[in-house]
């Protein structure tokens, strides 16, 4: 699939801007390579119930009349088959936009 988003790549002079306004904040210095090296996934370190809490992503929408129709049409499986419908037309909107 390809990047919806893409960034050119940050000048030397940029970089060195962005370093030397990090190393002036002494609120929040910049990390160590020591602590860099230290650093693990959250996902390897956090009880998994609270990860999995944490990561859950959720979209609390009100649903218009057809919607709640097509929910009504589906059951009990209404969220599984809205998530298809919703997946299909993300992917064609990304073929579309290639």
């Amino acid at each position: 699939m390809k990047k919806r988003w893409q960034t050119e790549p940050i000048s030397d002079e940029e970089d060195a801007a962005i370093t030397a306004a990090a190393l002036s904040d002494p609120d929040n210095p910049p990390l160590t390579d020591e602590q860099m090296d230290r650093m693990r996934p959250a996902r390897d370190v956090m009880p998994r119930e609270l990860f999995e809490k944490l990561t859950d992503t959720r979209a609390v929408f009100v649903p218009e009349k057809t919607v709640a129709t097509f929910r009504k049409a589906f059951g009990a499986d209404w969220e599984e088959a809205m998530r298809d419908v919703l997946r299909e037309a993300a992917e064609r909107r990304d073929e579309a936009a290639e």
